[in-house]
C-alpha cells in the first residue's frame, strides 16, 4: 500500500453577480467527483465548491484555497467568465504550483480568450467524465500521455506554449458513468435559492440529466453535448432516482436534458415505471428545459401529469417562420400551440422562452412573437433579448449584420444592458422587452390562471421581476423609442 498522500482536488462553480442567479447542483461538476473516485479510490481526494450558494468573489476563495489542493478545476458558463478569469488569477499569484483546469461552455466556446484571460494549465473541449480522469492519471500518476487525452488544451510547462490535440470526447453509454456526488450536496440550502425551474412544490429537489446530445441545428445553441442523442436507461435514470428519495428526501426532480422527449418510448417507459412503483403523483416532476414542445404528443400529456409532472417549459424563441428557418430551429408552430394548450387543460403549467431581437429581425416580427404567447394558453412567458454567442452561427451572423455592434456588447451577461440588437438598429429593448411583458400578463384570464398554478414564492418572485422590467429605468447604450412601436417596421437596406 502507498504511503503517498491523496491527490487534493477541487472543483469550483463560480459565481457571477446578476440580476438572477439561478443556483442548483451542479450537475458536471458532482459528475467529475465520481469519475475520479470511481477511477482513482483512496488515491484522490475530491471535493466541490458552489461560489453561488453564498455569493462568494473569486479573490475570496482564492486567498482561502491557496496551497491546500494539487490540482483546481473550474466550470463556467459564458455568462461565468468574468467569475472563472478572476479564479484562476487569482490562484495563479497566489497558488503558483496548483494546476488550474477550465472546462464547461465557456473553455469550448471561447478556447483561446480563456487561455489568454485565465493561464490555466488544461483546457477541455466537451464531455470530461473520461478525459478528466485520463489527464489526472497522465499527470499526476505518470499513466499515459497528455498528448492522448482527446479534447485536452494544455500547457508545456509553467511557461511553454499550448498545445491542443484537438476533438472532443463523446461518451457513448452514459449508463457506464458513475451517479452524481450526491452525498456533497446540501440538499437544504439549494432548495432556498433560486432554481432553474423557479419554484418547488417539494422541500427538497434535484437536477436531472438523462440524455446528451440534440440533433436539430439552432444557431444560437452551443452544442456543448454534439448532435448525437444518447440517452440513459429506464432503470439507470429509476435508480437515481431512487436513490435520490430514499437516501436524501428528495421530492422533487427537475429534468434539463437538451431535448428528453426525442425518443419517445423511452419518455412512456419511465413516466410508467414511476407511477408503478411511487403511485400516481407522489412526487413531483417540472421540465424547466428539455422539452421540445413540435414533438410532445399531445395524447402523453395525461401520463406525465400522472407522473407528477406539474410544470413544463417550452423554447419556442420567435413566431416568424422566416426566423425559425433562418435559425435553423424549424419550430411546427402550430402545433407548439397545440401542446400548450392541450397541457393547460390536463392542469400542467407551461412556461415558453422567447428571444427578442434576432439579427434581421423586423418590429412586425417581434410583435408576431408577442402576439403568439398573448393568444396561446401560456401560464408565464419569459421574453429576453438576444446575446449572440461566441462560438455559435448566431455570432456570426451578428457579426456579418453589425461587427460594430457585436464588438460593443458583452457577451458573458445574459441581463447586460447594451443589446447587440439595441446598437445595431438604433432599438431600445428595455422598452421592447417592457411592452411584451405588459401585454402578456395583463389580462385577468392569464392573472387567475396563475394564481390557482402558482405558489407564493414563485408568485412574488415574478411580481419583483415584472417590477423591475416595467420600471422607468432605461439601459444606457440603447437608444429610447418611446415603448415598442408596431406599426413601424425596421427599415433595413
Amino acid at each position: 500500500m502507498s504511503s503517498r498522500p491523496p491527490l487534493r482536488v477541487l472543483l469550483v462553480k463560480p459565481y457571477q453577480p446578476a440580476a438572477i442567479t439561478i443556483c442548483e447542483p451542479p450537475l458536471g461538476i458532482l459528475s467529475l467527483v465520481s469519475a475520479l473516485r470511481s477511477g482513482f479510490g483512496d488515491r484522490v481526494e475530491a471535493g466541490y465548491r458552489d461560489l453561488r450558494l453564498y455569493k462568494e468573489s473569486p479573490e475570496k476563495l482564492a486567498a482561502e484555497i491557496a496551497g491546500k489542493y494539487d490540482l483546481v478545476g473550474i466550470s463556467a458558463l459564458n455568462c461565468e467568465a468574468g467569475a472563472a478569469d478572476a479564479l484562476a488569477g487569482a490562484l495563479r499569484v497566489l497558488s503558483p504550483s496548483t494546476l488550474i483546469a477550465l472546462g464547461g461552455p465557456y473553455a469550448c466556446s471561447m478556447p483561446r480568450k480563456a487561455m489568454a484571460a485565465t493561464g490555466a494549465d488544461w483546457i477541455f473541449n466537451g464531455e470530461a467524465e473520461r478525459t478528466f480522469p485520463q489527464a489526472v492519471e497522465a499527470h499526476f500518476f505518470g499513466g499515459g500521455e497528455l498528448k492522448s487525452v482527446a479534447g485536452l488544451t494544455w500547457r508545456a510547462g509553467p511557461e511553454g506554449p499550448y498545445i491542443s490535440n484537438g476533438g472532443a470526447d463523446i461518451v457513448p453509454d452514459l449508463d457506464a458513468l458513475p451517479l452524481p456526488a450526491w452525498d456533497l450536496v446540501p440538499f437544504d440550502v439549494y432548495a432556498r435559492r433560486h432554481n432553474m425551474n423557479g419554484t418547488l412544490r417539494a422541500r427538497r429537489y434535484a437536477p436531472l440529466f438523462t440524455s446528451r446530445g440534440c440533433p436539430y441545428g439552432c444557431s444560437y445553441c452551443h452544442s456543448f453535448f454534439g448532435k448525437r442523442f444518447r440517452w440513459r436507461s429506464r432503470e439507470s435514470v429509476l435508480e437515481e432516482i431512487d436513490l435520490l428519495k430514499t437516501r436524501y428526501g428528495v421530492g422533487e426532480f427537475q429534468i434539463i436534458d437538451d431535448i428528453y422527449n426525442l425518443h419517445k418510448p423511452r419518455m412512456r417507459a419511465i413516466a410508467e415505471s414511476v407511477i408503478s412503483r411511487y403511485g400516481r403523483r407522489a412526487l413531483f416532476f417540472t421540465f424547466p428545459n428539455g422539452v421540445r414542445g413540435d414533438i410532445l404528443d399531445t395524447a402523453d400529456l395525461p401520463l406525465l401529469r400522472d407522473m407528477g409532472v406539474y410544470e413544463l417549459t417550452v423554447a419556442v424563441e420567435t413566431a416568424s417562420a422566416r426566423l425559425q428557418e433562418l435559425l435553423g430551429k424549424k419550430l411546427k408552430l402550430e402545433q407548439v400551440r397545440k401542446v400548450i394548450d392541450a397541457a393547460a387543460r390536463a392542469g400542467i403549467s407551461v412556461k415558453a422562452f422567447f428571444m427578442l431581437g434576432f439579427p434581421t429581425e423586423t418590429l412586425e416580427e417581434m410583435e408576431s412573437t408577442v402576439d403568439f404567447a398573448v393568444r396561446s394558453g401560456l401560464t408565464m412567458a419569459h421574453f429576453f433579448t438576444v446575446i449572440p454567442q461566441p462560438g455559435t452561427p448566431l455570432y456570426d451572423l451578428a457579426g456579418k449584420e453589425s461587427p460594430g455592434a457585436l464588438e460593443e456588447v458583452c457577451h458573458d451577461d445574459y441581463h447586460a444592458a447594451r443589446t447587440w440588437y439595441g446598437l445595431a438598429y438604433n432599438v431600445d429593448m428595455a422598452a421592447v422587452v417592457r411592452s411584451a411583458m405588459l401585454r402578456f400578463y395583463l389580462r385577468p384570464l392569464r392573472l387567475l390562471r396563475i394564481l390557482r398554478r402558482t405558489d407564493l414564492n414563485q408568485l412574488l418572485l415574478g411580481e419583483w421581476q415584472f417590477l423591475n422590467l416595467i420600471g422607468n429605468r432605461r439601459p444606457r447604450g440603447d437608444a429610447p423609442r418611446g415603448g415598442l412601436q408596431w406599426r413601424r417596421v425596421l427599415q433595413r437596406e
